[in-house]
């Protein structure tokens, strides 16, 4: 049947209205009309099988993507939690006297020890650190605790690291808590 009132060359009449409700499985199912052949049926039914087998690898692509988004999240998060553990070990050898402990040696070797136990776990885990000094203070990865006066640094150059920043896998778990050189006064 021809409609003069067909819109030229989009094939659709004037007076037609867009139907949103017409779904892919109308789109998709067989006809019902008895003139179709067996081999034409078998076609429709492979076409089918072929879009079927096709969006099914595209949600386990996207399924595979997504797990490996959540576990470098929980991996990240279970990471930042022990950067406070490293922190206290290292500030502990730093400040052992010998006075604390009949043997103070083997306390401090052991200390060395569990701090590069985890270091080497961060390290497994792509946790870099950050130890910026000499460089130049950068707010997105450096966190100010002081300034200082400096004859040797440029102003806004980190002078002291007070507590390592880290990052994994380009996101930042911690900023390095820093020193910066300030500019000197005049007298």
């Amino acid at each position: 049947m021809i409609d003069k009132n067909k819109s030229e060359g989009n094939g659709i009449k004037e007076n037609d209205e867009l139907n949103p409700s017409t779904t892919k499985e109308e789109e998709t199912s067989l006809p019902e009309s008895e003139d179709v052949s067996p081999e034409e049926k078998i076609k429709e039914l492979e076409d089918q099988l072929l879009r079927s087998m096709a969006e099914m690898d595209n949600i386990r692509k996207r399924s595979d993507k997504e797990r490996a988004e959540a576990y470098k999240i929980g991996a990240s998060l279970f990471i930042r939690d022990m950067l406070p553990i490293i922190d206290n070990l290292q500030r502990a050898l730093v400040s052992f006297s010998e006075e604390d402990n009949s043997n103070p040696e083997a306390f401090k070797e052991g200390i060395s020890v569990i701090t590069r136990e985890f270091s080497s776990l961060l390290e497994k885990n792509n946790v870099e650190t950050i130890n910026p000094v000499g460089e130049k203070f950068d707010p997105n990865v450096h966190e100010a605790v002081f300034e200082a006066p400096s004859d040797t640094a440029k102003p806004g150059t980190i002078i002291e690291v007070i507590e390592t920043g880290y990052i994994m896998e380009k996101r930042l778990l911690r900023p390095a808590s820093v020193g910066v050189s300030a500019k000197k006064e005049a007298k």
